[in-house]
């Protein structure tokens, strides 16, 4: 086993150890519905009993893993490609013109790798750009106007970049003129239709750059905190309808998770998700339990991992997911075994990664993801098979098969 040790400031360690238009728009809506507000609850999704969501880990000093799932919650793994990667963050969406989901790899110290899907759980792996930088964070997006998946990347070192995609799978990569960042989400935070990014920076304030609808962004402090924040999801958090953001601070000390609620403009109030200090390392946003408000998993280095259930104003009560003392790094959340609740898989570090069933009451029955021990520092959901009742209905726009109430 890799012996990881959890420190004050394990990011640090991250880094260094560490129509097309509709089909693209539609991108990942099958695993952020959960994250919507109750009044969204007529996007259309596919019937799970249709998906065998499957995982994609991203590996530090390794290969990356695609996992392809079962409907019950079993994955087989397979390389991604035969590429050793220092992979911090990975991210789905429908890059190319087709309908199989491709994965973007935020590389540390590396280039960063878009992987094309070919539909079957395989992948043709090329590098983003020509430019080598310590990225920790990636987000996918429709930043500048056109049909075409963007990535923006959380950079350590160096600025933080956004490319432009060209719908083909390749990208035109610049300054997004935000600071150095751990972290990176992308919503709609103002009033106008251009998604705007959120960045998780580190020991500096945490900022919230407003797009502009063509690629460029105009920045700004989300609030006077300087904690140590390495990750930020975006969702509706309390009971209205301004775009909120919860932020992962790695600081178990005297550091707490926070919440800032928006106010529709690009502002922000914020306080503390709870009382509790982790060593929080991700999070991810979603409706855990039977009621309509938002919830949130962290994911902790060195202790127990965290569901959080909302109270739809704002406040949270949390919990351990397990028992189990993790080194998880991150997570996403999903409908992993065929039923209606919100399951979770954690990426770890030095330990199997491991997935965590939902009860749909905010209580988890975990295990081992695969019997392999890797050092994961990233992972995604997604359907990668040939999955036809989800293919045909991006590619025709049909999608009276799809349920139109949110499970």
């Amino acid at each position: 086993m890799v012996n990881w040790r959890p420190q004050k400031k394990l990011a640090d360690a991250r880094h260094r150890g560490g129509d097309p238009g509709k089909r693209r728009a539609l991108t990942t809506v099958i695993l952020v519905v959960a994250t919507l507000s109750a009044a969204a609850t007529t996007v259309a999704v596919p019937p799970l009993a249709a998906l065998d969501l499957d995982v994609v880990l991203g590996n530090f000093d390794g290969r990356n893993r695609a996992c392809l799932g079962d409907g019950s919650g079993g994955f087989a793994c397979a390389d991604v490609s035969t590429d050793t990667n220092n992979t911090q963050e990975v991210r789905l969406g429908f890059v190319d013109g087709d309908s199989h989901l491709d994965a973007v790899f935020a590389n540390s110290d590396q280039r960063n790798r878009v992987c094309l899907g070919n539909g079957g759980g395989g992948f043709a792996c090329s590098d983003v750009s020509t430019g080598m930088n310590t990225t920790t964070g990636v987000a996918l997006g429709l930043v500048n106007g056109d049909p075409n998946l963007d990535a923006i990347f959380a950079n350590v070192q160096q600025g933080s970049q956004i490319c432009l995609g060209d719908g083909e799978g390749g990208f035109v990569c610049s300054d997004a003129g935000a600071g150095t960042g751990f972290g990176v989400a992308l919503g709609l935070v103002d009033g106008d239709p251009n998604l705007d990014a959120v960045f998780a920076n580190g020991s500096q304030r945490n900022q919230v750059c407003l797009g502009n609808g063509v690629g460029g962004f105009a920045c700004s402090d989300v609030s006077t905190d300087t904690n140590f924040t390495v990750k930020v999801a975006l969702g509706f958090v309390d009971g209205d309808s301004n775009l909120d953001a919860v932020f992962a601070n790695s600081n178990d000390v005297d550091e707490r998770n926070r919440v800032c609620l928006g106010d529709g403009s690009g502002d922000f109030v914020c306080s503390d998700v709870s009382p509790d200090t982790h060593l929080s390392q991700s999070l991810a946003l979603g409706l855990v339990n039977d009621d309509s408000n938002l919830d949130a998993v962290f994911g902790d280095f060195g202790s127990t991992n965290r569901v959080c259930l909302g109270d739809g104003s704002g406040g949270f009560a949390c919990s351990d997911v397990s028992a189990n003392t993790n080194g998880t790094l991150d997570q996403a959340l999903g409908f992993v075994d065929g039923d209606p609740n919100l399951d979770v898989v954690f990426a770890n570090g030095g330990q199997d990664s491991r997935i965590c069933l939902g009860d749909g009451a905010g209580g988890f029955t975990c295990s081992d993801l695969s019997t392999e021990e890797g050092s994961s520092f990233g992972v995604a959901l997604g359907e990668l098979g040939s999955s036809e009742i989800f293919a045909d209905g991006f590619e025709s726009g049909d999608t009276s098969a799809w349920s139109t109430t949110v499970p």
